[in-house]
Formats: C-alpha cells, sequence, structure tokens
C-alpha cells in the first residue's frame, strides 16, 4: 500500500518556499488556511515566544502531534531547551529543517495520521540503512575480482551474476526455502525513496528498487545510456553518496523517466 506524504501545516506566518522545495515528495507543507481537510501530521511553528502558552494548553489537553519551531538563523542550546520544555519537540533552524524533519519520518517510529491504522510500519528506511552499508563493502570487493578478470572483466562478471540469478529462479519451488537467503527484486516490498542527484544535474529523483548490483530510479529528466550520476542516499541512521552508471531508461510518463543503473562507487557519509 502507499502511503501519501505525511502533512505538515506552518502556523505564524508562511511556508518558506525553500523549505517547501527541500520536502518535495518527502513533506507536504501547507499554511494554516489552506487545507480543506483539516487532518495533519505535525506542526511547523515561526519561532515567537508569544506562542508559549498556545504549545502548553495543547500538550496539557492530550495534544500528540508533534511541533517544530522554525528560526530564522542558527538555533542556541538555551533556546531549544526552552522550547522542549514548553511542549515543543524541537527549535529547528529554517535552513536545516529538511534534513530533520526527513529523518523524524524516517524513522522507525513514524507513523502519519493518515496511514491505514491496521497496517503494521514496515521499516524502508532501515533497508535502506542496510543496503547503503552493505553496498559499501560490496564494491571493492567486486572491483577486486573485476581486475583479475581482465580485458571486459565487469561485463564477465555481470553476465555471470545474471545467469545465478537466473538458476536460482530456475530452482525455486512454491513454498520451498531459499537456501543462501536471497530475496530477489519481485520478492521485495515496494519501495519509492526520495534522493537527490547530485551531478550532472542537481535534481530530486525516486529509488524505486535497490539490488546487488544498482537501482532503478525515477528522473524528472531523461538520463542517457553511459551517464555517471551521483547521487545522495539518505537513511534514517546510514547516509551515502552513490555513483550509478546508466544503463537503460524509459519514458514513464510526460515529466518521469525510469532508469536502470549499475552502481560504481559508494562513500558512507553519515553512521549512526
Amino acid at each position: 500500500m502507499n502511503v501519501p506524504p505525511p502533512r505538515f501545516v506552518v502556523l505564524g506566518g508562511p511556508v518558506p518556499d525553500l523549505l517547501r522545495a527541500d520536502l518535495l515528495g518527502d513533506v507536504e507543507l501547507f499554511e494554516g488556511g489552506e487545507l480543506v481537510d483539516p487532518t495533519t501530521d505535525g506542526v511547523l511553528v515561526h519561532a515567537h515566544a508569544d506562542i508559549f502558552p498556545a504549545l502548553r494548553r495543547f500538550r496539557d489537553g492530550g495534544g500528540r502531534l508533534p511541533i517544530y519551531g522554525l528560526a530564522e538563523g542558527r538555533v542556541a542550546t538555551a533556546d531549544r531547551i526552552r522550547w522542549i520544555r514548553e511542549g515543543a519537540d524541537d527549535l529547528l533552524d529554517v535552513a536545516t529543517a529538511a534534513a530533520a524533519l526527513r529523518r523524524k519520518i524516517r524513522s522507525d517510529s513514524w507513523r502519519p495520521s493518515s496511514a491505514d491504522p491496521n497496517l503494521v510500519p514496515l521499516s524502508t528506511s532501515g533497508r535502506v540503512d542496510r543496503w547503503l552499508v552493505a553496498m559499501d563493502r560490496y564494491l571493492p570487493v567486486r572491483d577486486s575480482i573485476v581486475a583479475v578478470l581482465g580485458h571486459d572483466g565487469r561485463a564477465r562478471y555481470l553476465d555471470a551474476a545474471f545467469l545465478r540469478d537466473q538458476l536460482v529462479r530456475a530452482s525455486d519451488l512454491d513454498g520451498s526455502p531459499d537456501v543462501f537467503g536471497q530475496r530477489r527484486g519481485a520478492d521485495r516490498l515496494p519501495l519509492d525513496w526520495s534522493v537527490q542527484v547530485l551531478s550532472p544535474v542537481e535534481q530530486r529523483a525516486q529509488l524505486l528498487n535497490i539490488g546487488a548490483e544498482g537501482v532503478s530510479i525515477a528522473l524528472p529528466a531523461p538520463p542517457s545510456q553511459g551517464d555517471l550520476l551521483r547521487v545522495a542516499v539518505e537513511g534514517a541512521a546510514v547516509a551515502g553518496v552513490i555513483d550509478l552508471e546508466v544503463r537503460w531508461q524509459r519514458r514513464a510518463s510526460r515529466d518521469r523517466w525510469h532508469a536502470g543503473a549499475l552502481a560504481v562507487a559508494c562513500t558512507i557519509t553519515r553512521t549512526p
């Protein structure tokens, strides 16, 4: 089931344009009077001291929605502590609020109010974390094997990996265990994970599937075969930069292209 992006209402001022752009695809932001359906998953409040009585009344009345203050410029520790004591979840600098909110909604404990209450939360962010760590370990080993294989070593290695996967698929029987614990693309839960393409053109994109050798990715502009995409991927606790070599692409809609890309390098930029 696809769960819509969480919705946060912004109070005490307009929705900051840069914050809306940074959270595109991950969080929908609305000004106080914009929502026809008043259901929201959280509140952002422009940092004014006169909001504290309302915060206290909200918490004292049993309100449990996450509430974050938005401040212009660097946030002092004493100010954060004051906001938290008054009932907010945190006080954020507008310039860095997108990253903080994205980490929050990708945590295992997050569940938007719009989600199906019967749906067991699944740790997609944990899956991305594990994949980044495993890819960081795997690619150097693959490169060392490819180097030994000599001319066309990478192509020969990938052919062998593909044929082995076909052999495992052909030997499967319904209900029988997979001896090596593999989970292939068709067995995985759907993935629609927002990432940032850093080069050759900065743009938001979506990971549609992740695997041992690469990814499928949705882009707003068509890539060319052979293009090298540098993509920043952020999970809940782990972040990394992946270099991807485009192998195929097709148009999915007017402003959306799907591409298959081989992972050629991985650098972990944040760990727990």
